[in-house]
């Protein structure tokens, strides 16, 4: 059962990335909200870095108390950042794992169900970042061709797992 769900969860998470859910944040944006609090922590250690030059120079002792005290804030607000985050991704790979389970029940306990899964995965990120670097690009016609593919890919997908949702346990009753 856990195997099943590690699946699920490493199937999910990279067709997540091709498939933007409506509700949480995107791909992007979460990558873009990580590098803003790298970002910020690097100022964060600059900053303590000066207040340690400052207080070797022998700067106003109150003045590096409320330097000190500013810093304690922003590490504070960054560590809630980083926590919303990850609740944020852990909540969205949680409700496609629902999703798996609602459409696909007991077929996700299969081998062949899993393997199927992973590929899928795979060729969707794989097309994901092929759409991602053609759009930087510019290049219209290509985003078209990739939206065709992953079009194909989908249909091909839901093929074969109907297929193994159809076809009856081997090593199963009767």
């Amino acid at each position: 059962m856990a195997s099943c769900l590690a699946v699920a969860l490493v199937a999910s998470t990279a067709v997540a990335s091709a498939d933007v859910v409506a509700d949480g944040p995107t791909r992007r944006e979460i990558r873009e909200q990580r590098k803003e609090l790298r970002e910020e922590r690097k100022e964060l250690r600059e900053e303590k870095k000066e207040l340690r030059e400052d207080r070797k120079a022998g700067a106003d002792k109150e003045e590096l108390r409320d330097d000190k005290k500013e810093i304690r804030e922003e590490k504070k607000e960054l560590r809630e950042a980083r926590k919303e985050l990850r609740a944020d991704l852990k909540a969205k790979r949680e409700e496609k794992r629902k999703e798996l389970r609602a459409k696909w029940g007991e077929t996700l306990k299969r081998p062949e169900a899993r393997a199927e899964l992973q590929v899928h995965a795979r060729r969707m990120a794989r097309l994901a970042q092929a759409r991602k670097v053609a759009e930087a690009d510019g290049k219209k016609e290509l985003v078209a061709r990739i939206d065709k593919l992953v079009e194909k890919e989908k249909a091909r997908h839901q093929r074969v797992m109907d297929r193994l949702k159809d076809k009856k346990d081997p090593g199963g009753a009767p």
